[in-house]
C-alpha cells in the first residue's frame, strides 16, 4: 500500500468540542491558566477580574459585551517567540514526553501539572479574545517597546480569536501578531489577557479565592496566588487577597492521616512500608494502608488525611474526598462509590472531608478527566483506589461514631443552654441528685441526635424541656427502688419520696400549662388570618377542647361521650332526615356541624364559626335543631344511661357578631339566660383561655419553688 494513501483530517471545530465545551464556569478556567504558571516556574500569580459581576449582559435578547477584562499575570520562565509554535500553539501536545520540556520543570524541578495539552484553550470557554504576551528564553540583546536599546528577555506578542479558531476549514490557524513581538522585556513571564466574554459571572472574592485554593493541594514556600478586583480603585479596602489554604475545620479526634515520603507516584513492593497510616489516637493502624498494592505488583501510595467536618456541608467545594494529582484537583468524592447501608452512613455521606494526593493517577495511562470532575473508575487501577477508598470510608464510619456522639453532646450543651437551665430549674444542694438525672438524660437524648438537628434551636429547646420534667420522675423511680430493696423503710426516705414526687407532679402540670400557652400564643398571631386560624383549629379542636375551655377534655379521653357521639348520630338522622358530622375533623373542607366534649357531669355543644362571621338567623335555626334535638335523644327512654352521665348540656358559641332578629334573636337571648347557651367571641375566648392557663403555670411556677425550697 502506497504510504500517504489515506490521511486523517483533523477539523478545527474538534478544538471547540474538546477543549472550550469544556470549561464554562470562571474559577476552572483560571484554574487552567495558574497551572500552566506552576509549571512555567512561576513563583507569584497575579490575576485581576471584575469580582462579582457579570461580564456580559443580555439587551433584546443577545449577550453584549460588559468591555470588561480578566488578567493572568505570571513571574514565570516564559516563552521566547521561537517556542511559541511548539510548546503553545500545538494543541494537544503532550509535554511530559517532550525531550526539550519533560516531567519537570526547567528551573525548580516541579512535578508539572499539565499534561494533556488543551488547557490553554480553556479561556474560550467563557471569552472570544486571548492576547498572549509572554518573554522568556535566555537573556539577550534587543529593543524595548519604546525602540531603546535594552537586555532581558525576547518578547512573543499574539492575539487569538474564538471564532477564527473554530471556524470549519482544515487550514492552519495563524493568530494575530502583536506589537511587543520580538521586543526585550527586562523580566521573564507571561501575561494573559481574556476580553470579549460571553455571559458568565464572576465569583466575589472570597468565593473566588475560595474556589481556587480547592483547586489546587500544593504546599510550597516559592508559590503564592493573588486576586486583585479591578472593580475597586487602587488602595480600596479589601481589592486585593492572597489564596490561602483551603481550610475546613474538623472534629477532635476523627482525623486519619496516610503519611509518606515526598511524591505519590508508584512505587516497589520494597518501599511500601515506609507510607503509614495514622488514626484518630495517634496509634497506627492495620485496618487499612496508605495505599494498595495493584496486580501489576508495584505499590500505590495515597498520601493526605480523611476526617469529619465540623459542620455539615455549607458548598459543594467541601463535600466529601479532595483527590489531587501533582498539586492539582483530580476529582471529589463523597463515598468512593460506596453502596448505600454502610455503618454510618448518614454521617459520612454529610460530614466526611479529606484531601488525598495520588500522582501515579496519570503517570501511566490518565485516569483524569479532561475536565477535573472525576476519575476513571472502569480502569483496572482505577478499581482499585475505588475499593481502597471503599475501605476509608468504612474505618471512618466505624472509628467516628464515640467522637461525633461528644461533639453533638457538646452542641446540643451549647444550643440548649442545658447546664444553665437545669441549675435555674433545681437551685441548691438539696436538689443536686435530680440535676444529675436530669443532665443524665439530656445527654441520653442528646448525643443521639443527628448533627444536623442539634442545630434546631426549637427541638433542642423541647428536649431540654422533656430532661427538666422526666429527671423527678426518674430519681423518685430510683428512690422507689432503693425504699423496696431495704427490709425497713425510714421516714426519711419515705419524705425524700413524697417531695420527689410532689416536684415530679409540678413540673408536669406545669409543662403541660406551658406547651398550652404557647399553642395559644400562635394561634392570637394566626387570628386576624380566617383561612389560617380555621385551618388551625381544625386540626387540633378534637384532641385540644382545652383552646375552648382549659378544663373540657378530648372525646377520646371519654368512652360514654365517644358512643353517645355515634348514637346521636344515628338519632338525629332518623329524626331530622338529615346527615350530622360530629367529633373528628374531616380531610378536604368539611368542617364538623359541632364538637362535642365534657366537663364534670355537663355535655358541651361546640359550635365555631369563623372569625369575623356575624350569627344570622338561619344559624341559629340549624343551631337551635341541634338544642331540640339533644333535648329529645338526652330524654328518650332508651338512653337513660346517657342522661344519668350527663345530666345537663351547655351550648359554647364562638362568633365574633350576632346579628339576629325577629324570633330568632328572643329565642337565642332566652337560652342565654338561662345558661343553655353561652356566646363568646374568637378574642375573648382565646384570651380567657390564655390567663387561665398563665395563672395556673404561675401556680405551678410557685408551688414547684417552695417545694424545693422546703
Amino acid at each position: 500500500m502506497a504510504a500517504g494513501k489515506y490521511v486523517m483530517t483533523i477539523s478545527r471545530l474538534t478544538i471547540d468540542k474538546l477543549g472550550v465545551k469544556l470549561y464554562d464556569r470562571v474559577s476552572a478556567v483560571i484554574a487552567e491558566l495558574v497551572a500552566n504558571a506552576y509549571d512555567a516556574d512561576a513563583t507569584e500569580v497575579t490575576i485581576e477580574a471584575p469580582m462579582g459581576t457579570f461580564l456580559a449582559s443580555m439587551q433584546e435578547g443577545k449577550i453584549k459585551d460588559s468591555g470588561y477584562s480578566i488578567i493572568v499575570r505570571d513571574n514565570g520562565t516564559g516563552m521566547e517567540p521561537d517556542v511559541i509554535n511548539a510548546f503553545y500553539l500545538k494543541v494537544g501536545a503532550e509535554r511530559r514526553r517532550d525531550p526539550a520540556r519533560g516531567d519537570r520543570s526547567k528551573k525548580l524541578a516541579r512535578k508539572v501539572m499539565g499534561r494533556k495539552g488543551v488547557g490553554k484553550l480553556a479561556p474560550f470557554g467563557i471569552c472570544s479574545t486571548i492576547e498572549v504576551i509572554s518573554a522568556g528564553g535566555d537573556e539577550t540583546e534587543g529593543v524595548d517597546p519604546s525602540g531603546n536599546p535594552a537586555r532581558g528577555y525576547k518578547t512573543a506578542h499574539l492575539i487569538l480569536h474564538r471564532d477564527d479558531i473554530v471556524s470549519d476549514t482544515d487550514v492552519n490557524y495563524e493568530p494575530s501578531v502583536g506589537s511587543l513581538d520580538e521586543t526585550i522585556s527586562a523580566n521573564s513571564g507571561t501575561t494573559l489577557t481574556l476580553s470579549n466574554f460571553t455571559r458568565r459571572h464572576v465569583p466575589d472574592m472570597p468565593s473566588f479565592a475560595r474556589q481556587l485554593s480547592q483547586r489546587f493541594g500544593v504546599r510550597s514556600p516559592n508559590w503564592q496566588v493573588f486576586l486583585v478586583d479591578t472593580t475597586k480603585a487602587p488602595g480600596s479596602e479589601n481589592r486585593e487577597a492572597e489564596i490561602g489554604e483551603f481550610a475546613i475545620e474538623t472534629m477532635e479526634n476523627t482525623s486519619v492521616r496516610f503519611e509518606g515520603p515526598d511524591g505519590t507516584d508508584s512505587v516497589p513492593l520494597s518501599e511500601r512500608s515506609e507510607y503509614r497510616t495514622i488514626g484518630p489516637t495517634s496509634t497506627p493502624l492495620i485496618a487499612i494502608e496508605a495505599g494498595f498494592v495493584h496486580t501489576d505488583g508495584r505499590f500505590y501510595p495515597v498520601t493526605g488525611w480523611v476526617a469529619y467536618a465540623r459542620q455539615s456541608y455549607r458548598d459543594e467545594l467541601m463535600a466529601g474526598i479532595r483527590i489531587y494529582c501533582r498539586g492539582k484537583i483530580a476529582a471529589q468524592t463523597n463515598v468512593f462509590n460506596r453502596k448505600s447501608g454502610f455503618t454510618g452512613e448518614y454521617n459520612v455521606r454529610t460530614y466526611l472531608v479529606g484531601e488525598l494526593h495520588a500522582d501515579w493517577l496519570d503517570e501511566n495511562e490518565d485516569l483524569i478527566q479532561t475536565d477535573r470532575r472525576d476519575i476513571l473508575w472502569s480502569d483496572a487501577l482505577g478499581v482499585a483506589f475505588e475499593l481502597w477508598g471503599q475501605g476509608v470510608v468504612q474505618l471512618l464510619g466505624t472509628l467516628s461514631r464515640e467522637p461525633l456522639k461528644k461533639h453533638v453532646w457538646e452542641q446540643f450543651l451549647e444550643t440548649g443552654d442545658v447546664i444553665n437551665r437545669i441549675e435555674k430549674a433545681y437551685p441548691g444542694d438539696r436538689w443536686k441528685p435530680i440535676r444529675d438525672t436530669s443532665l443524665r438524660i439530656a445527654k441520653l437524648v442528646g448525643e443521639r441526635l443527628r448533627p444536623g438537628e442539634v442545630e434546631d434551636k426549637e427541638h433542642v429547646d423541647s428536649l431540654v424541656q422533656l430532661s427538666l420534667m422526666l429527671g423527678p420522675h426518674v430519681l423518685l423511680d430510683d428512690k422507689l427502688r432503693e425504699a423496696a430493696s431495704e427490709e425497713t423503710a425510714p421516714l426519711g426516705v419515705l419524705t425524700t419520696i413524697l417531695r420527689t414526687a410532689r416536684v415530679a407532679e409540678l413540673s408536669s402540670y406545669g409543662m403541660i400549662a406551658e406547651k398550652r400557652v404557647r399553642v395559644i400564643e400562635k394561634i392570637l398571631e394566626l387570628k386576624d388570618d380566617p383561612a389560617n386560624l380555621e385551618s388551625a383549629l381544625q386540626d387540633s379542636i378534637e384532641e385540644a377542647p382545652w383552646l375552648i375551655n382549659p378544663q373540657w377534655s378530648p372525646i377520646t379521653a371519654n368512652q360514654s361521650l365517644t358512643n353517645l357521639k355515634r348514637e346521636f348520630e344515628k338519632f338525629y338522622e332518623q329524626e331530622t332526615g338529615g346527615k350530622l358530622v360530629l367529633g373528628d375533623f374531616e380531610s378536604g373542607t368539611k368542617r364538623p356541624d359541632f364538637v362535642l366534649s365534657s366537663q364534670d357531669f355537663g355535655l358541651q355543644i361546640i359550635e365555631i364559626k369563623r372569625p369575623q362571621h356575624t350569627l344570622n338567623n338561619t344559624d341559629w335555626e340549624r343551631t337551635q335543631v341541634y338544642i331540640d334535638t339533644m333535648t329529645k335523644f338526652l330524654d328518650h327512654p332508651g338512653h337513660h344511661e346517657f342522661k344519668a352521665i350527663f345530666k345537663r348540656f351547655t351550648v359554647t358559641m364562638v362568633c365574633d357578631h350576632v346579628g339576629l332578629t325577629g324570633s330568632p334573636d328572643r329565642a337565642f337571648k332566652s337560652y342565654q339566660a338561662d345558661h343553655t347557651v353561652e356566646h363568646i367571641t374568637w378574642t375573648a375566648f382565646l384570651r380567657r383561655t390564655q390567663r387561665m392557663h398563665q395563672e395556673f403555670l404561675a401556680e405551678a411556677e410557685r408551688q414547684r419553688a417552695l417545694a424545693v425550697a422546703k
